[in-house]
């Protein structure tokens, strides 16, 4: 298979995943101080961002299933819904779904996805569920490109919700 057609193939695989992998999750959670207020585990402070890793592989055309972890455990599907290619740089949307009980939400998310490294860079907004209207920042990388999957981090920022 060429390479060209791998990219194409793991290509929402490595969107979806950059949705939920964004940078500063290694730092875990921030202490709180006496009289702070805890919405959940997902926010240890009414306005700290809410950080995910993320890890999913392709199991349809423009469908991608997995896992996140951190602030926020759970079951992650992600759909493409739109794609624009531009040279190597591709534009793409997706639909980032959580399902995690009381904290399950639905992201819409675009930006970019780079087929010469694999990179992934999305932005958007929680749509529906927990946190609706907060904002999203995603980053992703295609980890293995037989299988189209992809790992990487999501923060969401509480602050911005509704």
């Amino acid at each position: 298979m060429s390479s060209t057609r791998t990219l194409r193939l793991a290509f929402p695989a490595i969107v979806g995943f950059l949705v939920f992998a964004l940078s500063g999750c290694a730092e875990g959670p921030t202490p709180t101080q006496p009289g702070d207020a805890v919405l959940s585990k997902a926010a240890t402070a009414p306005n700290q961002p809410v950080r995910l890793e993320f890890a999913k592989c392709a199991i349809a055309e423009g469908v991608w299933e997995g896992t996140v972890t951190g602030d926020i455990e759970g079951d992650l599907r992600t759909e493409l819904t739109s794609l624009r290619e531009a040279g190597p740089i591709w534009h793409v949307t997706f639909n980032w779904i959580v399902t995690a009980g009381e904290q399950s939400f639905t992201a819409a998310l675009s930006g970019t996805l780079n087929t010469l490294t694999g990179r992934v860079v999305m932005n958007g907004t929680i749509v529906e569920g927990y946190l609706v209207g907060a904002q999203v920042h995603e980053e992703g990388q295609l980890v293995d490109a037989v299988n189209s999957c992809f790992a990487g981090t999501i923060r969401i920022m509480p602050a911005t919700a509704d």
